[in-house]
């Protein structure tokens, strides 16, 4: 098996929210871990950038299969994940996560350019919301607020 490589964004950036966000964040920080995988460099930067933001440690990977080994040797709060990408797609990715004692309640958002027609055989493996490419970034940042525990 390859070894995958992770990339960490660090939380250490200036904001560009207004000051009511910043002050907001700042009574309540969150130092969650996401794990992103999508196939697309440009997305993995943009997501980590946005949820950058929000003080968030974002470990993006580009395919299902470097999420998981991930997932395998590290705990992680949320699993941003695409549908669609080579060596294990988002639906393998999402039933070998739920075989994972640590990880079988993990909370899980997709984020895909399909339209979630079929949403509901995913809520009932688990997935708790789903985002349509291309996302606002404010919305983006609002379901990850509110699927991450507190």
């Amino acid at each position: 098996m390859k070894s995958a490589s992770f990339d960490t964004t660090p939380s250490v950036r200036r904001s560009r929210l207004d000051g009511a966000n910043r002050r907001e964040i700042a009574r309540k920080p969150m130092t969650k871990t996401i794990v992103h995988a999508d196939d697309s460099a440009s997305v993995r930067r943009w997501v980590a950038e946005q949820l950058g933001e929000l003080d968030l440690k974002v470990v993006s990977v580009a395919d299902g299969e470097a999420a998981l080994q991930y997932l395998k040797e590290s705990v992680c709060d949320l699993l941003l994940t695409d549908l669609e990408m080579p060596n294990l797609d988002g639906l393998g990715l999402l039933a070998a996560v739920r075989e994972l004692p640590a990880h079988r309640f993990l909370p899980v958002l997709v984020l895909s350019s399909k339209h979630p027609t079929e949403f509901d055989p995913l809520r009932r493996q688990g997935v708790t919301g789903w985002l349509v490419k291309p996302v606002d970034s404010e919305h983006l940042r609002r379901w990850v607020r509110r699927v991450l525990p507190e």
